[in-house]
């Protein structure tokens, strides 16, 4: 079994494609994966943000809250099951990203609505105290990970791997020979990928 740490930005367009292509990679593989996605926000993302959507002028506080308030929601909506937080990231990032909808409380919760989340639940959830606890926690282990460039993603063979593969910036084909390698670690130190 493979565990897959997969570091994000909720607004980048380049998370976004490595999260869709993480996503149909693992839906398509035959090892079993336990996809774990942990949103990353600090200032080197705003900055890289504002730098790569040409955002003059834009004010780095308020671009820093609404990002924020998109980490906590998303962590809102995993309260009530993974599937239920993916489907919400991807419902936001839709609309931040594809449509260009600014984020705000008042987007939040007819997304939250839409993919189906007790919505009380949801509203008590992101004003909590645990939500930022464990949005803090997220920081700290990208940290500890490397997790250094977004998007990226650490890859573990837990039968016996004490150490992951750090990879950013990828593709789909990198993630197939990186996961390939992983798994080939169980049987001979034979495999090498054809593409790193």
């Amino acid at each position: 079994m493979l565990e897959t740490y997969l570091f994000i930005t909720p607004w980048g367009d380049e998370c976004f494609k490595c999260e869709k292509e993480t996503i149909r990679y693992f839906g398509r593989a035959e090892e079993k994966v336990d996809l774990k996605i942990f949103p990353v926000l600090n200032m080197q993302v705003v900055l890289n943000y504002m730098k790569h959507n040409q955002v003059k002028n834009g004010n780095y506080n308020d671009l820093f809250n609404r990002m924020y308030l998109t980490c906590l929601d998303y962590k809102a909506a995993c309260y009530q099951g993974r599937a239920k937080g993916r489907q919400f990231l991807v419902a936001m990032q839709k609309a931040v990203i594809d449509k260009g909808e600014s984020y705000s409380i008042e987007l939040g919760s007819p997304l939250a609505q839409q993919v189906g989340l007790d919505l009380t639940m949801f509203e008590d959830d992101r004003r909590s105290e645990m939500v930022q606890k464990e949005f803090k926690h997220d920081q700290q282990l990208a940290h500890e990970m490397g997790a250094e460039s977004i998007p990226a993603a650490v890859i573990f063979n837990v039968k016996d791997e004490e150490y992951g593969i750090l990879m950013d910036h990828y593709d789909y084909q990198t993630l197939a020979s990186v996961c390939k390698l992983k798994l080939a670690s169980d049987d001979d130190n034979s495999f090498i990928p054809e593409t790193l």
